[in-house]
């Protein structure tokens, strides 16, 4: 009796490692570097203005997917490497997704990035998919805010500045609201970027969580 005991216990363990091994195998894989959110964030109403002067608002949002991320055109190192990095590799990303894929490069320097010095500094990455944008502190602050990025002036002594900023990259659906976060890679002396084979690799992993059918 104690032999049937056993081999039924036995059988049981079996099984359950069996069905334990199986959703393992069926849980679809993490991305590394991205943070989705649970519920997508709905945006409030803003007011930007693009590289050609004109006035830009959540609607400008809908029907596509936006990755937006902020900087300045006189930013030294994060900047220019994570748009050359986004506009590199947005043909592969956009090949994912039915709807247009675009790029928002919001400057959070309106002193010294006007609208022509943006569109300047825009088109050396011959990208027409990337979209240049500025607006005064009071429009910029609340914005970069609920897209979850910050940003800080740093002056020194002379008066010359810095602008301390956020190097995450967001996405935005197509219904204009907040949906994921991608991280830069961070390592002891190097510039905090996004890395695009591993932004190539979560971003369809992001898109399954989200439940989006290609």
């Amino acid at each position: 009796m104690w032999r049937k005991l056993i081999y039924l216990l036995l059988a049981v363990v079996a099984i359950l490692a069996g069905s334990f091994s199986y959703l393992l195998w069926q849980k679809p894989a993490e991305p590394a570097m991205a943070l989705v959110y649970p519920q997508a964030r709905n945006l409030l109403e803003f007011q930007l203005i693009d590289q050609h002067g004109q006035q830009v608002g959540r609607e400008q949002l809908y029907q596509q997917w936006t990755l937006a991320f902020v900087g300045y055109t006189y930013c030294p190192d994060i900047c220019p490497l994570t748009l050359a990095k986004l506009a590199g590799v947005q043909p592969e990303l956009a090949a994912m997704v039915r709807e247009p894929l675009k790029i928002w490069f919001i400057s959070v320097d309106p002193q010294r990035d006007t609208p022509e010095q943006i569109n300047n500094y825009v088109n050396y990455f011959q990208q027409p998919a990337v979209l240049g944008l500025t607006a005064g502190h009071d429009q910029l602050f609340p914005f970069v805010r609920q897209l979850g990025l910050m940003y800080a002036l740093n002056t020194n002594a002379e008066g010359n500045y810095l602008v301390d900023h956020s190097a995450s990259v967001v996405l935005i659906n197509p219904q204009g609201q907040i949906a994921a976060m991608f991280k830069p890679d961070i390592a002891v002396g190097q510039v905090p970027v996004i890395d695009t084979e591993q932004l190539l690799a979560d971003f369809p992993l992001v898109l399954v969580q989200l439940g989006y059918q290609p």
